[in-house]
């Protein structure tokens, strides 16, 4: 497993950068990662130490690196490899982010790492968001370490939250292959949507709507969907016991946010990781502005990212695998 470690080393955020350091720590002890270091230098910005620098010293980047390594030294990691710095003449967000992913599949690279501050309302506003940049434009997975993150040193259990959607069994193959290589285990998470047509009732008296053909009460509706969802995740709990991975489901009807419902369930079920999947096409923009985001910024342990990007560029490549829908 090949590993990019994007870090702001100069950045004065210690703590941030030593729950990175202690995450890759653990993803090398437990997969023996390849893991390499990056620094993203813009060509405009000069880094050099405060002592005074010897004239000669005209090459910034490899002044950077210099100090670079210096930076990691702090972190005692001796199984990183060479730190690389990366110059980009990009003023955007946007643009370092696509030149960090082009790197990446460049070189082959099976994840990024990257910490985010989880700031919010102007402060967010004027900053921006490297790493919410690179979630929408990276072609391969993205993990996010945020700041409010405790949970660091280990990954033994794995929440996936769900919609059983058009790319969920492919995400659900790289969340087993995921399993596999960190000794984990997975929880399935999936959340029952409200109907539609209940969103608009003002009247709380009970009604039936029309469901499938049926005409419904809303409990009757709910009961429905919690009994197909649940055969649909049993299917999938043994697909995963088939690959040797031991897995559970859990469904949930509390018609709560997203993004609350994986944050809840993360301290409820005391999840390590959480694997969250883009959506393909237009809409995946909006709905990592509705909740992936917001579970990026919020988690307490890293968040695991299948971007859109990724999901398509493999669908090229992919070649089926049984899955309990597919005969297996």
């Amino acid at each position: 497993m090949r590993i990019i470690w994007a870090i702001d080393a100069f950045e004065d955020n210690k703590e941030l950068n030593q729950k990175m350091a202690d995450y890759v720590t653990h993803l090398y002890e437990t997969t023996n990662a390849d893991i390499e270091p990056l620094y993203l230098l813009r060509e405009n910005e000069i880094v050099l130490p405060t002592y005074e620098v010897p004239a000669w010293v005209t090459d910034h980047s490899r002044t950077a690196e210099s100090l670079f390594r210096e930076v990691l030294s702090d972190y005692n990691l001796p199984f990183l490899r060479e730190a690389k710095v990366i110059p980009h003449a990009s003023q955007s967000h946007a643009g370092a982010a696509e030149t960090l992913s082009n790197y990446a599949v460049k070189s082959k690279a099976d994840l990024i790492i990257v910490g985010s501050h989880g700031r919010e309302g102007f402060q967010r506003f004027i900053l921006g968001s490297f790493a919410e940049s690179l979630l929408l434009q990276s072609e391969i997975p993205v993990c996010v370490v945020g700041n409010h993150a405790t949970k660091t040193k280990t990954s033994k259990n794995i929440l996936f939250p769900t919609e059983f959607g058009e790319h969920s069994k492919d995400n659900f193959r790289h969340v087993l292959n995921l399993a596999k290589m960190l000794k984990a285990e997975v929880l399935l998470l999936h959340a029952i949507a409200r109907p539609i047509e209940s969103l608009f009732d003002l009247d709380t008296s009970p009604r039936v709507y029309n469901y499938k053909g049926k005409m419904m009460t809303l409990d009757q509706i709910v009961e429905s969907q919690i009994e197909s969802q649940s055969r649909r995740a049993q299917q999938w709990v043994d697909w995963a016991q088939k690959e040797g991975v031991t897995a559970s489901f859990f469904i949930d009807s509390s018609f709560k946010g997203v993004d609350e419902l994986v944050l809840d369930s993360i301290a409820n079920h005391e999840a390590d990781l959480v694997v969250m999947e883009a959506q393909s096409g237009p809409m995946s923009a909006a709905l990592l502005g509705s909740y992936t985001r917001n579970v990026v910024r919020k988690a307490p342990c890293p968040v695991y990212v299948l971007t859109r990007h990724f999901y398509d560029k493999d669908q090229t490549t992919q070649k089926p695998s049984p899955s309990p829908e597919m005969g297996a």
